[in-house]
C-alpha cells in the first residue's frame, strides 16, 4: 500500500485563517516527532496471559510513552499462537505481533519459580502500573497480589482484569474461568439480539457474536483509561490503588441500552436483524453494486430521504418517529422493503451523491427543514484499504525488524497536537530486553 501524494483542503475552524498557518497547523498535528510523551516516566509490567484485553491495555500505555515490560515465561505467552488462518510471521501470530509497539521484552515465570517471583517484586517496587489476567485470587495466592505489592510501593496502580472482577459470588464461582472475548460477549446477551428476525429461520437467525474480538478490545480500553486516571489520581495524591476490571462489565456497559431496557420494562427486546431498537431509517439498504448505510431517523432527515429516493408520496403513513420505530416488526420490516426498492435502482456512489447534495443545499436554504439524510457506501476491507484517508492522516505505518521484516501496521489512532501517541517500533522476541531491563531496573 503505497502512499498517495495529495494536497488536502483544510476547512476547519479549530486553526488559524492564514492558509499558510491552516497548511502548518496540519502537518503538525500528523505528526508526532519531538512532541511530548507524556507517560515517559511510568513502567509498565504487564503480566497478561493468553489475554487480548491486557496486552492492548498495555499498548495504549505504550503508544503514550510509557516503558512497557511484557513479562512472559521461556516458552512465551499463549497469546502469541492465537492468529487468523494459522499464518504467522517466524512463528509469532499476526495479532500479538500488531500489539508489539513500543514494548520490551522479559521472561520471567512468575506462575511457576519462586525466585523468579521475587526479581517479580523487586521490578514491581519501582513500577508504576501492573497489569495482570491471572484468575483472581492467583498472584495473591503466589505472593505477589495487589495486597502483597502495595505493601512495598504504596503508590502502584494494580490492573487486574478477569471475567467477572475480584469480589463477588460470581467472581468466585467462575474465579478459573479464563477470561476470554466469547465470555464476555456471550454474558451481555449482545449476541443473542444480533442476527436476522427469528422468523428468518436458521441458519439466518443464528446468534452472531461481534466483530473480531471486540470484547476484549473494549475490556483493554476500559483497563487503560481506568489505569490513566488512576495515575492523576496518584501524580494528585501519591496514592496507587487497584483497578479490578471486569470484562463482563466492560462489554456489557458499551451494550447495556437493549439489556437496560429489557429489564427495565420486563420485556426481552426481540432480534430484529437490519432494524434498530430505536432509530428509523437506521441500517443497512441493498443497492446496485452492494449496500449502503443510512441514518435518517428524525422526522426531518426521513422526509429528506423520501425527497432524493423520489418517496414522498409515502411521507403521510410515516411521517413520525413513532410511525417508524421497529417494535412492530411487521411493520418495520415493511417499511425496510419499500425503502430498498428504491435502493436497488442506484449504486452506492450514487446514493451517496444524493446525499450530500441535499444536506449542501439544505444547509444554505431555510425550506428544506434542516433535512440531513446520511448515506455512506459499505467498504469490504478491501475497497476500505482503498481510501486516501488512511494515508492522508497516517493511520498506517510501515516498520522494520531485523526478525519480523517489513510490514505495515496502524497506529496513532488518535492525533493530538501537544502530546500524541505514537509507534516507534515493534517487535516482541521472547526475553529479547532481559539484559536492558536488569541493567536498568534491577541492578542494587
Amino acid at each position: 500500500m503505497s502512499p498517495q501524494p495529495q494536497k488536502e483542503k483544510i476547512y476547519t475552524r479549530h486553526a488559524s485563517a492564514k492558509p499558510s498557518d491552516l497548511t502548518k497547523n496540519l502537518a503538525s498535528i500528523m505528526d508526532p516527532d519531538g512532541k511530548a510523551e507524556v507517560l515517559d516516566d511510568v513502567l509498565v509490567l504487564d503480566l497478561s496471559s493468553a489475554n487480548f484485553a491486557g496486552i492492548c491495555a498495555a499498548s495504549i500505555f505504550a503508544e503514550y510513552g510509557a516503558e512497557v515490560v511484557k513479562i512472559e515465561p521461556t516458552t512465551g505467552d499463549p497469546a502469541r499462537f492465537l492468529t487468523p488462518f494459522g499464518a504467522n510471521v517466524k512463528g509469532v501470530g499476526i495479532p500479538f505481533m500488531f500489539e508489539g509497539r513500543n514494548k520490551r521484552y522479559m521472561t520471567l515465570d512468575v506462575a511457576g519459580s519462586e525466585s523468579e517471583r521475587e526479581t517479580f517484586k523487586k521490578l514491581a517496587k519501582k513500577a508504576a502500573v501492573v497489569i495482570e489476567t491471572f484468575p483472581a485470587g492467583d498472584m495473591d495466592a503466589w505472593g505477589i497480589g495487589y495486597r502483597q505489592l502495595k505493601e512495598i510501593n504504596p503508590g502502584l496502580i494494580y490492573i487486574a482484569i478477569t471475567a467477572y472482577g475480584q469480589f463477588t459470588d460470581k467472581a468466585k464461582q467462575y474465579a478459573k474461568m479464563p477470561d476470554v472475548d466469547i465470555t464476555s460477549q456471550a454474558g451481555s446477551g449482545l449476541p443473542a439480539q444480533m442476527g436476522d428476525i427469528p422468523e428468518a429461520g436458521e441458519p439466518f437467525n443464528w446468534p452472531t457474536r461481534a466483530g473480531l474480538w471486540a470484547a476484549w478490545y473494549n475490556t483493554g480500553l476500559s483497563a487503560a483509561l481506568g489505569g490513566t486516571v488512576a495515575l492523576i489520581h496518584r501524580q494528585n495524591t501519591g496514592e496507587g490503588q487497584m483497578v479490578d476490571v471486569a470484562g463482563m462489565d466492560s462489554y456489557s456497559s458499551m451494550v447495556g441500552m437493549p439489556a437496560s431496557i429489557g429489564y427495565t420494562w420486563r420485556k426481552a427486546r426481540p432480534r430484529i436483524g437490519v432494524l434498530d431498537f430505536i432509530l428509523y431509517p437506521y441500517g443497512h439498504w441493498k443497492c446496485k453494486d452492494g449496500y449502503v448505510g443510512i441514518a435518517a431517523p428524525r422526522d426531518h432527515d426521513f422526509r429528506a430521504l423520501l425527497k432524493i429516493l423520489g418517496m414522498w408520496e409515502m411521507e403521510d403513513d410515516w411521517r413520525y418517529s413513532s410511525d417508524r420505530i421497529p417494535d412492530i416488526l411487521e411493520q418495520a420490516l415493511h417499511l425496510h422493503k419499500l425503502i430498498e426498492a428504491e435502493t436497488q435502482k442506484y449504486t452506492a456512489d450514487e446514493l451517496v451523491g444524493k446525499a450530500l447534495n441535499y444536506s449542501s443545499k439544505s444547509a444554505r436554504s431555510k425550506w428544506r427543514g434542516g433535512g440531513v439524510p446520511i448515506v455512506m457506501k459499505l467498504m469490504t476491507p478491501e475497497t476500505a484499504m482503498d481510501n486516501p484517508q488512511w494515508h492522508i492522516r497516517k493511520t498506517f505505518q510501515q516498520f522494520e525488524d531485523k526478525e519480523l521484516g517489513k510490514y505495515t501496521i496502524s497506529g496513532n489512532f488518535t492525533k493530538m497536537s501537544e502530546s500524541p501517541p505514537r509507534v516507534k517500533w515493534v517487535s516482541c522476541g521472547i526475553g529479547q530486553d532481559n539484559d536492558y531491563i536488569k541493567d536498568k531496573y534491577l541492578k542494587d
